[in-house]
């Protein structure tokens, strides 16, 4: 018999070792297998004692394992570099929170008489929906978006999102516990059932036929460092190999730089914007370009994360402002509350949220943008869907990652919004990771990290109509408050 320190090691490492399921690594299948140590031996499933810190323990394996390369950025990557090691601790030790409370969840629920495999699998589901909810929402490391190399999979996202799948794996793990602590052959017959099945419907929806319509895209990766980009002394180089890469497209109907491409406000440069209205021209193709944008209003500036399109005539189309920012990174939350929060200085930029989910049109074909980590909210993207876009355009600069676990991973939740909501994906970083992804979640065009580049492709457009469209949010809503309602009853009325 395990003595307790053993097992809570055992629990903190089947957490940490989640880090495998994601990109880079991409062994997706242990997704499956990873989390029955846990189960095992924290209590869940036999109702037994600790399982609260059990469950804490196992949250901080987790996302030390996910996100330990943040501590190790390099110190040019972060405005105030000290903060790195200390600012991840934190991130994680907030993020096991979420783990406690699927531990609770689950406890609650199975003590309700709801068979412990399902309630992991719906306490799972409500605390990663949860946990993506409000500016302080990080959905970042969601168990499902490790099945996005795997396409049968990831169908079921069309009709229950990434938190779907998520509940899914949790509840196949749960039963392999179950299997395992009774040996009864009802849960083998289970586990068979409940994990061939949705693969099936998955190999059936799988479809070969080629979209109807497509938009002829060009992805300029330019690799321009930090360092130069933001160094006003550069900004004529930097502007010079932005137009060169775009001089050499020909043939496409949409040239896409990457999140502020331009380091400064061009609309305010008219000389800086006359060229690129010119450029556009000139390529014959129209620009959707990532840059910094201000306006003044009540006697004060504010300013935003934009993307702005210019048609192949050189008539500037729209813009677009980013909606979700970046916390502590671009904003401090719940400063527009809180008077003595906007004092705080740790380096963030100082931007305002755009107010409007701006859809383009060029040629017929509705697009939105998502700017940075927009791309990981299902919520965000599906408002621009609802809207008419059937194309997303993702400009992101994940320059400050490094060769981290981290562009590998953002890229990857990106092919699970295609799949939600049944859209094309362009995605443009200004370092990489650049990729075309097709409604059903095929990667069609990639490139690699840190390479000058431009990748060129036929960027599907997709339908928008989705299960997940529809009604995928109100599901997710029902879990949470029908797990959260659950629990509190057996609070009250179960001892």
């Amino acid at each position: 018999m395990l003595n307790a320190t053993a097992k809570k090691l055992i629990i903190f490492l089947s957490g940490l070792c989640v880090l495998l399921c994601f990109m880079p690594f991409a062994w997706g299948f242990l997704a499956f297998l990873i989390l029955v140590p846990f189960l095992l031996f924290s209590g869940l499933m036999t109702q037994g004692r600790h399982v609260m810190a059990n469950s804490y323990i196992f949250g901080l394996g987790y996302f030390l394992g996910s996100l330990y390369w943040i501590a190790e950025l390099e110190p040019q990557s972060i405005a105030i570099p000290a903060l790195r090691i200390p600012a991840t601790a934190v991130l994680c030790l907030y993020l096991a929170l979420f783990m406690l409370l699927t531990g609770l969840f689950t406890k609650r629920l199975s003590r309700a008489g709801i068979p412990s495999p399902i309630a992991f699998s719906l306490s799972w589901m409500a605390v990663e929906y949860l946990r993506s909810l409000g500016p302080l929402g990080f959905p970042w490391a969601s168990l499902g978006y490790s099945q996005t190399p795997y396409l049968a999979v990831v169908q079921q996202a069309s009709v229950v999102g990434v938190y779907g799948i998520s509940g899914w794996i949790a509840l196949i793990n749960g039963i392999l516990a179950s299997l395992i602590l009774s040996r009864r052959k009802f849960y083998l017959w289970l586990l068979i059932l409940t994990f061939c099945i949705p693969l099936g419907l998955g190999f059936v929806s799988l479809r070969d036929d080629h979209p109807n319509t497509t938009l002829r895209c060009a992805l300029v990766q330019p690799n321009i460092s930090g360092a130069v980009k933001w160094d006003e002394s550069f900004r004529d180089s930097t502007m010079e190999i932005l137009i060169g890469m775009t001089y050499e497209v020909r043939g496409a109907d949409l040239i896409i730089w990457p999140e502020t491409a331009v380091p400064f406000h061009i609309k305010h440069s008219p000389t800086w914007l006359d060229s690129l209205t010119n450029l556009a021209r000139e390529v014959d193709a129209a620009l959707l370009i990532g840059f910094p944008d201000y306006e003044r209003g009540n006697g004060s500036y504010h300013f935003f994360n934009s993307a702005m399109l210019v048609t192949r005539q050189g008539a500037i189309e729209g813009e677009y402002r980013k909606i979700h920012l970046v916390p502590f990174g671009e904003m401090i939350p719940f400063e527009d509350r809180i008077g003595f929060l906007s004092r705080i200085d740790l380096g963030q930029g100082n931007f305002s949220p755009g107010l409007s989910y701006t859809v383009f049109d060029l040629h017929g074909v509705n697009f939105s943008v998502a700017i940075c980590f927009e791309s990981i909210y299902p919520d965000l993207i599906r408002k621009f869907v609802d809207r008419g876009a059937r194309v997303i355009v993702n400009i992101t600069n994940d320059e400050w990652f490094g060769p981290s676990p981290g562009p590998y991973q953002h890229a990857q939740m990106s092919i699970m919004r295609a799949v939600e909501f049944g859209v094309g994906i362009a995605r443009c970083a200004n370092t990489g990771i650049s990729m075309f992804v097709d409604p059903q979640g095929r990667v069609t065009g990639r490139s690699d990290l840190f390479q000058k580049t431009i990748l060129k492709g036929d960027v599907a457009v997709g339908t928008g109509q989705t299960p997940y469209r529809r009604i995928g949010h109100h599901l997710e809503l029902c879990v949470l408050l029908g797990v959260v309602a659950l629990s509190i009853f057996s609070l009250i009325w179960i001892r």
